[in-house]
């Protein structure tokens, strides 16, 4: 890879104002009384997290605090996870029975700042817990893979067979849940799923994907959407707040 965190941090500057003001986020206190009708909750994976920009972002487009978890005692109509890179057993079986129970559950991928190894986890990650295909990230300034198959193809569209179709693009198109274009200033990691549908491209290659589970949708971003959200994005502002009231 040949694009550094800090290098990609220098395109994107200054800091989204507020959207709407969800209820508080708190971690469960010993004789706490159960929590209904919570929003959102922003997880924070800590050194998991591997743009902290990105939950930034979030953060202060949400106007929320972040959580270490998810609560037991609440029910939760969105859950965000920015900028992931890791996740540990316990994490993702927590957001995949929350999928089941009705929690929509936004997956931000931070692949793109991995080394072979830590993607290899990532990728093995989302595919036993989430049923996701992930290939090595594209970097869209270069035009250049980072491996030599971009992903795994299970379902849905199929990216182009070229680097003609995306090389040197740097906007993510973005179709669901409305059309728009945000600006991407570093890697895009291909993805595909056995069911579901994609729901941005850039070119021809398919780099976020939902799929409507019995009661919640998961929706999975290749692309990172909170350092845009950081950088006071309107485009992705809209986009954020469209999924927000799902």
């Amino acid at each position: 890879m040949n694009i550094s965190r800090r290098n990609f941090l220098g395109g994107v500057t200054g800091c989204a104002g507020a959207l709407w003001s969800f209820q508080p986020i708190g971690l469960d206190t010993v004789g706490s009384e159960p929590e209904h009708g919570i929003d959102c909750v922003l997880l924070d994976l800590k050194s998991d997290c591997v743009l902290r920009e990105s939950l930034h972002g979030y953060q202060a487009a949400l106007n929320l605090l972040p959580a270490a978890m998810l609560s037991p005692r609440c029910r939760c109509r969105l859950a965000i996870v920015p900028a992931f890179g890791a996740m540990d057993s316990d994490m993702a079986g927590a957001l995949s029975s929350s999928l089941r129970s009705g929690t929509h559950v936004l997956l931000e991928s931070g692949a793109g700042f991995l080394s072979s190894a830590e993607f290899t986890a990532h990728q093995r990650m989302l595919d036993r817990y989430f049923d996701i295909a992930v290939g090595p990230p594209v970097d869209l300034w270069s035009g250049k893979f980072a491996g030599e198959a971009p992903v795994r193809h299970r379902a849905g569209r199929l990216p182009g067979n070229t680097h003609d179709s995306y090389a040197a693009i740097p906007y993510v198109n973005y179709f669901w849940p409305n059309q728009t274009k945000v600006r991407d200033f570093s890697r895009v990691i291909p993805v595909s799923a056995s069911a579901g549908d994609v729901i941005a491209e850039v070119g021809a290659l398919p780099v976020a994907w939902k799929r409507q589970t019995a009661k919640g949708t998961l929706i999975f971003l290749g692309s990172p959407l909170g350092t845009s959200l950081r950088a006071g994005d309107s485009e992705a502002l809209s986009w954020l707040r469209l999924v927000a009231a799902l």
